[in-house]
């Protein structure tokens, strides 16, 4: 009997002492514990959540096809968002990439832009500048590319610089040739080259 009393004492001492004993130990957590520094809490980025919240786009978007013709067309950009036209999306940064059939490719690079999906055009403005693998490079305040029938056209100034020389020219369209097998840069409106040999 004297176990099992000594036993039953044990059982009853450990049921009061262990729950004390952690209240104690809790109790220390909280007396013990610092005073927390809400200006030395974890740096968050600096960004404006409301504009976020309120504004809608992505960031680094990017999209292409297969023209009917076989020209595969790529655009990317910095940033784009819905703009105030159906179905017109303005871009930051916007690059398209045209690689033709015959292995040539364009590469249209502007500041800004927008993609108009009724239209299927792309407008690139802002320092806008296209590039060709046959060693052509044209600036102009604007290019307009089509996805649906892989032309590019700008309809003000142009300044090109080639093999031939130095081209100015009212007007600038890449298009097809009436073979269907070659893409051409064709300069109208007063077209002016400064051939260099």
């Amino acid at each position: 009997m004297a176990i099992a009393d000594r036993y039953s004492r044990l059982v009853l001492w450990l049921k009061v002492s262990l729950p004390v004993a952690a209240l104690a130990i809790l109790s220390t957590l909280f007396f013990a514990a610092e005073t927390l520094d809400p200006e030395a809490a974890i740096p968050f980025a600096d960004v404006d959540v409301e504009r976020i919240l309120t504004e809608q786009g992505m960031s680094s978007p990017e999209f292409g096809g297969v023209t009917k013709n076989g020209v595969a067309i790529s655009m990317t950009a910095d940033t784009i968002a819905p703009g105030s036209d159906r179905g017109r999306m303005n871009a930051s940064r916007l690059v398209a990439t045209f690689d033709l059939p015959n292995g040539g490719h364009i590469d249209i690079a502007s500041d800004a832009g927008f993609v108009n999906s009724v239209t299927k055009e792309a407008t690139l403005q802002g320092d806008a500048r296209l590039e060709s693998s046959s060693g052509y490079v044209v600036t102009s305040d604007r290019f307009v590319a089509s996805f649906e029938e892989a032309r590019v056209t700008a309809d003000s100034e142009v300044q090109v610089v080639g093999p031939a020389g130095e081209i100015m020219a009212g007007q600038m369209e890449l298009t097809r040739s009436k073979d269907g097998d070659t893409y051409l840069l064709v300069f109208k409106s007063g077209v002016r080259l400064v051939y260099k040999p």
